[in-house]
């Protein structure tokens, strides 16, 4: 993955280095042009248990972007089961997360499938 932080990321081909999506959103924290609501030192908040989480929720997300309808479907029940490992105050940035694997205009779709109940 990795790619320009106003499209989102692109799957990177094999032996092609990829960029981690700490990396990432920390790019697009930087971009004054970005549409991502993170901010220098969003990140900061984060505990381990939290990165951990996280780590799982974008393979979610990627999982999603590359999947039939069933994988989709099995993708954002895996969100909806990860969230709750998150503390709820920093739950947000797994939606930020979104676009690394996806395109911007994503989170307003996707958002709302794995947050309302």
């Amino acid at each position: 993955m990795g790619g320009d932080p106003a499209r989102g990321p692109r799957l990177a081909g094999v032996g092609v280095k990829t960029q981690t999506w700490q990396s990432w959103a920390r790019t697009c924290a930087a971009d004054p042009d970005s549409p991502s609501n993170l901010s220098k030192g969003s990140l900061g908040a984060l505990t381990g248990q939290d990165t951990r989480a996280l780590d799982a929720i974008v393979a979610c997300w990627g999982l999603y972007a590359a999947s039939d309808k069933d994988g989709q479907r099995g993708a954002l029940g895996a969100v909806r089961a990860l969230l709750p490992a998150m503390q709820p105050s920093t739950r947000w940035i797994a939606m930020e997360l979104i676009p690394y694997a996806l395109d911007w205009s994503d989170r307003a779709r996707l958002w709302p499938l794995v947050t309302e109940e």
